[in-house]
């Protein structure tokens, strides 16, 4: 190969706008790719987020409605006790406790305390058993900040405190007890403060198995030390040994907890190869009676595994690298390939110049293209025909609508000058005359909605394209329009049941128009006189369906009619002037124009419900 060539100059420069191209779209593609994945795991993130703050919340009120029946329990054995007895009033306390101590397995002690902070009686249990203290082992907890905060409270509040570790006679339990304590304080005239240790552990074991192959929690106090850890050595680090600050989260990785700390309520962001969210958890939710301060809050922390964000990241890279590599080679003889059939396109076409097949060739071309125009000619015809055909119906509808419009002004006019000379007839006349005119504007309205209904059809089937639309948005147009009508029955009410996020291809005019047939015919047929009831639009998505349904609480239709219920002129309103042709009609929109089905299920006396089923992107289903 001869690289002087002016044709391997244009090849060389092809390659390398090929080359340039594919880096671009693979290195948007690798961070498109890395995006995604971010953020799938951040949605794991936040629903390990929610399920543990759940968890955790509803553990909490859990304790708190324990610790005020119990308030409530003791109060109410007391009142019917004198006060003077001191042994059978200790003697019942202690037996409400002992009670519910055993109610839940989380209770490890469950204290009486008088306002000086002297406990009065203690419960405890070890290893599932209970045990009353004695009362010259009692304590006084007036210098714990879980008295000097509950003693705040008023009211049916329930305190309840920062989450530590159980300590007894100023030791630190083993093993270990994550604890929190509910108070409450009783009545005026018990002088008194329940409050009932509960041991956290179980809690926590379940916090712990929320963690999945992609991310695991943290549960950090305000200080920055680590409650729950995938790492055991650093789970309550400050606490068992003051010298282990090292171990805190602020000192491990303080620009992500200087993050936490600041971003509000909610915070989500990449520190050291991990993807983190964390969000405030509040263990005292009652702001009027207790100040709330960081003591108040717990940081739930979830992040990806270490090195999971690498490996993924050079994963895709290499992913994207081969696919670009493959690309390019294609790409490349792709492109080596042209070049090559247009020089040799080149030399024919030279060698070719000289003879005369330059003319026969010329000739084919001419003969082709005369083919075409035949066959164009044709479509033309054809095209025109259909056109004429749509103009016809079109015409027929609109020639019939003037002379009825025409005929409906010639009876308003007369009904004005009856109006007018009513003296100059009889009263009996007179009323035959306005009452005839009355039916002769019915039948003719009838007639001139009939008409409509065609030429609406007609236009319909005429629509070129659909358009993309909100689907709630034409749910909320359909309801503003009408409105006004759904005055004259005022025992009816229309709910509207739709996500805001379902998008359609369709044609939002022939739907507005298929709903609202539907519920003038649930209106019209669905319930009798003084009846009342609801009619549902209730709009669901389902592996790339639309389902919408129109559902109501009226009479339902009777077994005998459904067979031919989508007919045309099959109507059980004919004394009421009903054509029978509205369900006809919306059965005609939805196959042929929506592409879609309808479906139909009543039951005397229950109600009837229409499902309409479509394909979101317009597609037939």
């Amino acid at each position: 190969m001869r690289w002087g060539t002016k044709k391997n100059y244009y090849l060389l420069t092809c390659w390398a706008f090929i080359l340039l191209i594919i880096i671009v779209i693979a290195w948007r593609n690798y961070e498109l790719l890395k995006t995604q994945y971010i953020s799938q795991i951040r949605l794991d993130e936040t629903e390990i987020l929610s399920r543990g703050s759940s968890l955790f919340n509803r553990e909490l009120g859990h304790l708190k409605n324990v610790t005020l029946f119990l308030r409530n329990s003791v109060e109410a054995k007391l009142s019917s006790i004198d006060p003077n007895n001191t042994p059978l009033w200790r003697q019942s306390v202690i037996d409400t406790f002992s009670q519910f101590a055993n109610m839940s397995p989380l209770i490890s002690q469950v204290r009486w305390l008088s306002l000086d902070g002297q406990e009065r009686i203690r419960v405890n249990r070890v290893n599932g058993a209970l045990s009353v203290v004695k009362e010259e082992y009692l304590q006084s907890k007036a210098d714990r900040y879980y008295f000097q905060q509950a003693k705040r409270a008023t009211g049916n509040h329930v305190y309840i405190s920062p989450i530590d570790l159980n300590i007894e006679n100023g030791q630190i339990v083993t093993p270990i007890e994550p604890t929190v304590r509910a108070a409450i304080m009783l009545q005026p005239q018990y002088k008194g403060m329940l409050v009932v240790n509960y041991h956290l552990r179980s809690l926590f074991d379940s916090l712990r198995a929320l963690a999945n192959n992609s991310v695991f929690l943290d549960v950090v106090s305000p200080t920055g030390e680590w409650l729950i850890s995938q790492e055991k050595p650093l789970e309550w680090a400050q606490t068992l040994n003051s010298l282990s600050l090292e171990k805190s989260m602020s000192s491990r990785y303080p620009k992500a907890w200087n993050t936490l700390t600041t971003d509000g309520f909610f915070a989500s962001f990449i520190y050291a190869e991990q993807v983190w969210s964390g969000m405030k958890v509040l263990t005292d939710e009652d702001p009027s009676s207790v100040t709330q301060d960081e003591s108040s809050y717990l940081y739930f922390i979830a992040r990806s595994w270490p090195q999971n964000l690498m490996v993924k990241s050079h994963t895709l890279l290499a992913y994207t690298f081969v696919i670009g590599f493959l690309c390019f080679v294609v790409l490349a003889g792709l492109a080596w390939w042209q070049i090559e059939a247009y020089y040799k396109r080149q030399a024919l076409l030279l060698a070719l110049e000289s003879e005369k097949v330059h003319l026969k060739n010329t000739n084919k071309e001419l003969n082709t293209a005369n083919q075409r125009l035949v066959l164009l000619q044709d479509e033309l015809v054809e095209n025109s025909r259909l056109s004429s055909l749509g103009m016809m119906v079109a015409g027929l509808a609109h020639e019939m609508n003037t002379p009825l419009g025409g005929a409906k002004m010639a009876l308003s006019s007369l009904q004005a000058l009856l109006t007018r000379d009513e003296a100059d007839f009889a009263h009996s006349n007179y009323r035959s005359m306005i009452h005839s005119l009355q039916i002769t504007e019915k039948n003719l309205m009838r007639a001139i909605e009939l008409v409509s209904s065609f030429k609406r059809l007609t236009s319909n089937q005429a629509a070129q394209e659909s358009v993309s639309f909100q689907l709630h948005q034409v749910l909320n147009d359909f309801m503003t329009t009408f409105r006004p009508s759904l005055k004259q029955h005022s025992n009816i009410k229309i709910e509207v049941d739709c996500p805001q996020d379902i998008r359609l291809q369709s044609h939002p005019g022939v739907l507005t128009q298929v709903i609202q047939n539907l519920v003038d015919n649930a209106l019209s047929h669905g319930f009798d006189e003084n009846m009342t009831g609801t009619i549902l639009l209730k709009a669901r998505c389902q592996a790339g369906l639309l389902i919408l349904m129109v559902q109501d609480n009226g009479k339902g239709i009777a077994p005998e009619m459904k067979e031919t219920l989508f007919n045309p002129f099959v109507t059980t309103g004919r004394s009421r002037m009903h054509t029978g042709l509205g369900l006809y009609l919306v059965r005609q929109w939805v196959y042929k124009l929506l592409k879609g089905r309808i479906d139909v299920t009543s039951e005397l006396g229950k109600g009837t419900c229409f499902t309409l089923t479509f394909g979101l992107t317009g597609e037939e289903t």
